[in-house]
C-alpha cells in the first residue's frame, strides 16, 4: 500500500534519529493514538478491542495523513498493565472517551512481595496480542521500508499503571527502595512486549509523561527513573532497536539533559517546553528532537493559523540535527485538514531554505 502523501523512507528516517545533516523536509510525526478512530467512523473504545479495525484505522490515517510513521496503539498506557490483571474501563456505543484504568483496580499495592510477580505472555495476555496482530497486518500492507511504531509503556508511568499514582507518589519519598523493585518489574514487561513488537515487524516508541518534571521532581528523575530507562534503552540496542523515542510530556525543560543520556535517541520539546533549552541540550548530546504544536490549536483554530505557526517553528528548526515536526496528542475528531497544514509546513520548507 502506498500513501497518497510523500512519506519518508527507513533510511531517511533513521538519518534523522541519528542526527545527520538537517533534512530540508522535516520528518512529521503528528501523535495521532484515539483519534485513529475517526478516520473510520469508530470510537477509541472500539477499535483498542479489535485487531481488523485497529488495522483498519492505522490504514486509514496513512492514507488520509502521511504521517513519517505509524504508532500502533491507541489508549497507550494501559496495555501491559491490563495484561498483568488491572481493569480498564471502555466506553460503548457513540461515547469517544478514551479508555482508561478503572480506579481502585490497580494490580498491586506498595509494599507488595514482587518476587513472583508475573510477566505477561504478549501473544496470549490481555490486548497485547490485539496489537501485535494490528502490526503485523499494517506491515505487511505498508511494506519494510516504512517506519512502523510499537506502543510501550514507560517503567515509570506502567508503575503508576499497576498500584496508582498517589500510592506510588508517596512511596516514592517513604518507600524508595520498594520503588526501585516495581520499576525494575515495569521494566521486564516493558521488555517482553518490546520483544514480541520486534517480532512482529514493528520499531518501538516509549511513553513515560508520568516521569514529567510537571509531576515528579528532577531529582526524582534522575535517581529513580534514569536507571531504569538507560538500562531499557541499552537492551533494546542489544534486541537490535537502535532507534527508540522516549515521550515524556510537559514543561520538560529543566530534565532536558537528563532525558538526553537516557540513550533513547529521539526526544520531545512538548509545546509547553523551552525550544532553545531543548534546542541546545539536543545539539550537545547528538539527540533527534521533536517539537509539537498544542492541542487546542490543532483542534479549535483554522488550518490557515496552525500552518503560520507550524512554519515558525519548522524555521526554528531548520539547521538543527534532528529535527522533527510534531503535535501533541491530537484530539479525536480533529479536522483532517488541520493536521495536514501541519505537513504542508514542513513540505514548504525545502523550497523556504532555498
Amino acid at each position: 500500500m502506498r500513501s497518497p502523501h510523500s512519506v519518508a523512507t527507513r533510511a531517511e528516517v533513521e538519518q534523522v534519529l541519528r542526527c545527520g545533516a538537517p533534512r530540508a523536509v522535516p520528518l512529521f510525526l503528528p501523535a495521532i493514538y484515539e483519534h485513529k478512530a475517526w478516520f473510520i467512523g469508530r470510537t477509541p473504545s472500539a477499535i483498542a478491542r479489535d485487531a481488523s479495525l485497529l488495522t483498519r484505522a492505522l490504514l486509514a490515517e496513512f492514507e488520509a495523513i502521511g504521517p513519517d510513521a505509524l504508532t500502533v496503539g491507541v489508549d497507550v498506557y494501559n496495555v501491559e498493565a491490563e495484561a498483568v490483571g488491572c481493569t480498564v474501563t471502555y466506553y460503548e456505543g457513540n461515547d469517544p472517551s478514551i479508555p482508561g484504568i478503572k480506579p481502585g483496580n490497580h494490580r498491586f499495592a506498595v509494599g507488595d512481595d514482587l518476587s513472583a510477580a508475573p510477566l505477561p505472555n504478549p501473544l496470549k495476555d490481555g490486548r497485547m496480542p490485539l496489537n501485535l496482530e494490528a502490526a503485523r497486518r499494517v506491515r505487511r500492507e505498508v511494506g519494510s521500508d516504512y517506519w512502523l511504531r510499537g506502543a510501550v509503556s514507560g517503567p515509570f508511568s506502567l508503575a503508576i499503571g499497576l498500584v496508582g499514582s498517589e500510592a506510588l507518589f508517596m512511596a516514592c519519598v517513604d518507600q524508595p527502595e520498594w520503588v526501585a523493585q516495581l520499576l525494575d518489574y515495569a521494566g521486564r514487561i516493558v521488555r517482553e512486549y518490546a520483544k514480541a513488537y520486534r517480532d512482529a515487524g514493528a520499531e518501538l516508541i516509549v511513553f513515560d509523561s508520568q516521569a514529567s518534571p510537571d509531576l515528579i521532581s528532577p531529582r526524582m528523575y534522575e535517581e529513580m527513573v534514569l536507571p531504569i530507562t538507560r538500562d531499557l534503552a541499552e537492551w533494546a540496542a542489544t534486541q537490535g532497536l537502535r532507534d527508540m523515542p522516549l515521550i515524556v510530556g510537559g514543561n520538560t525543560a529543566p530534565i532536558a539533559g537528563l532525558l538526553a543520556r537516557t540513550g533513547c535517541n529521539n526526544l520531545l520539546c512538548d509545546f509547553t517546553a523551552d525550544f532553545e533549552t531543548w534546542a541546545a541540550a539536543s545539539r550537545a548530546a547528538g539527540r533527534a528532537l521533536r517539537r509539537n504544536l498544542p492541542p487546542r490549536m490543532l483542534a479549535q483554530t483554522t488550518p490557515d493559523a496552525i500552518h503560520v505557526a507550524a512554519a515558525r517553528e519548522v524555521a526554528r528548526g531548520r539547521d538543527l540535527p534532528g529535527f522533527i515536526m510534531g503535535t501533541a496528542v491530537i484530539p479525536f475528531g480533529t479536522p483532517t485538514e488541520n493536521i495536514l497544514a501541519v505537513k504542508q509546513a514542513c513540505l514548504e520548507a525545502q523550497a523556504a531554505a532555498i
